[in-house]
């Protein structure tokens, strides 16, 4: 089957139009930088002026280059370093955020990278557009989930900003392509692919880590009804590539943190103390935050059908579960006797209880809800559709959305959660939007012709 139709071109440069018009009309003018993206920024500059990978330290000159460091991942900011060599006035810019960190005063020479990011976002709206007509055999889903995931508005903003997730989009889609192409022809060749992948991924954002154990498990429990040495192999040729890939990575940071980790930023302390925040719940409150953490409407349903005490502190404020973190990293130090005990003891006494993982549940209902109402409506449709194609013992979507759901449990397991972590979803929300869209246009289609 031919990929496109000489007359579906001009199609799909359209959608790649959309896509760029809702990332820079109304982001490129007005950046604001908050947190994350400054620190990226700040990662881009050191490696473009010093060629050293870390932060600045406070007080310090700026022509002193940074210590090395390892509290983020590398191929975001060496994504912007790299646009930074192509185009000065993008490096002018980026050098003055960083060195006076407000938008009011740099100027916002930012069109360049979010050009290349718009590139990134076409590449992932034609996986999206490929891995739904090789799973369907459909040009018209695979147009309809093209044209679904363009008008959601999640790649046209994360193409303009400055956020890891527009290159963690197309990537997750490369990943589950190589998913399907491995359920439909399970070939060694695709091992290779999705161990390259898994690796690429992790060195955006660590905790893809934990997606390349979950794929050693898979392996291992389809081993273990019929071993063989093919499957052993396979195995095997997963966990060598993606050892080989990570390597450069770890190797560096054993140079100059005497550490193979791939991060070591103190992270993962204040991560875990903000989602164990959530287990001091009432089971009340946990009730009532299936409503408030819905999309949009959420806060305010539960507003109007639940007393104030039993959604106040389920939100963002300071004396919210999620703002009382600082206050409780503190505690703990001090009861533990130390700040590196803090990440043992949560996992001992908080994290593995049955309430934690009850209260996953609403968690991660709450990161599902990318593009707001859009992924209301997607998640509805891949429910149902993951139902029916199961039923009808179909398990080539599935297989394709267990990276995607890994990743959903993970974060609501051990973090707080939010859509952002979960942009990967898109793809299996306009798969299964497209595919109702279209079996029930076909039905109307057939009512109308025998009326």
């Amino acid at each position: 089957m031919n990929i496109f139709q000489k007359y579906e071109i001009p199609v799909f440069l359209l959608l790649f139009a959309l896509i760029a018009w809702m990332g820079t009309s109304n982001h490129i003018k007005d950046y604001v930088f908050h947190g994350d993206d400054l620190r990226y920024v700040q990662y881009a500059v050191a490696l473009h002026e010093h060629g050293v990978f870390g932060l600045p330290a406070p007080n310090e000159g700026i022509e002193t280059p940074p210590e090395h460091g390892n509290a983020n991942a590398p191929l975001y900011p060496l994504f912007i370093a790299s646009m930074m060599a192509l185009d000065p006035a993008l490096a002018q810019s980026l050098i003055c955020v960083r060195d006076k960190g407000h938008k009011a005063v740099c100027p916002q020479a930012f069109r360049s990278l979010f050009m290349a990011q718009t590139g990134l976002a076409l590449v992932c709206l034609f996986l999206i557009y490929f891995i739904s007509l090789r799973l369907t055999q459909k040009r018209c889903i695979a147009w309809l989930a093209a044209g679904m995931a363009a008008g959601s508005g999640i790649l046209g903003i994360s193409s303009s900003v400055f956020m890891t997730e527009i290159l963690i989009l197309p990537s997750f889609c490369t990943l589950l392509l190589f998913c399907l192409f491995y359920a439909q022809n399970p070939r060694l060749r695709w091992v290779f692919a999705m161990a390259g992948m898994l690796a690429f991924l992790t060195l955006i954002r660590p905790s893809f880590l934990y997606l390349f154990y979950g794929f050693v498990l898979f392996f291992i429990c389809t081993i273990l009804p019929k071993p063989s040495r093919s499957s052993l192999f396979r195995l095997t040729v997963l966990g060598i590539t993606f050892i080989m890939c990570v390597s450069p990575w770890a190797i560096r940071n054993k140079l100059y943190f005497n550490s193979f980790a791939l991060t070591t930023g103190g992270y993962a302390e204040a991560i875990l103390v903000e989602r164990t925040n959530y287990n001091q719940m009432s089971w009340a409150e946990v009730g009532v935050a299936f409503i408030y953490w819905l999309p949009d409407f959420g806060d305010s349903l539960a507003r109007k059908l639940f007393p104030e005490h039993l959604y106040n502190r389920l939100g963002w404020d300071d004396d919210s579960y999620y703002g009382e973190k600082y206050k409780r990293v503190a505690l703990l130090t001090d009861q533990l006797g130390g700040h590196d005990k803090i990440v043992g003891h949560l996992i001992k006494e908080e994290i593995l209880t049955p309430k934690h993982i009850i209260l996953s549940i609403p968690l991660a209902l709450r990161g599902m809800w990318i593009g707001k109402y859009w992924g209301l409506v997607g998640f509805i449709a891949l429910t149902t559709l993951l139902i029916q194609t199961i039923r009808r013992k179909e398990y080539t979507l599935l297989v394709i959305s267990l990276p995607v759901l890994f990743m959903v449990a993970f974060h609501a397991g051990l973090s707080v959660n939010v859509p952002r972590y979960n942009l990967s979803l898109i793809l299996l929300y306009a798969l299964s939007m497209a595919w109702y869209i279209n079996a029930y246009g076909q039905k109307l289609v057939a009512r109308l012709r025998h009326t």
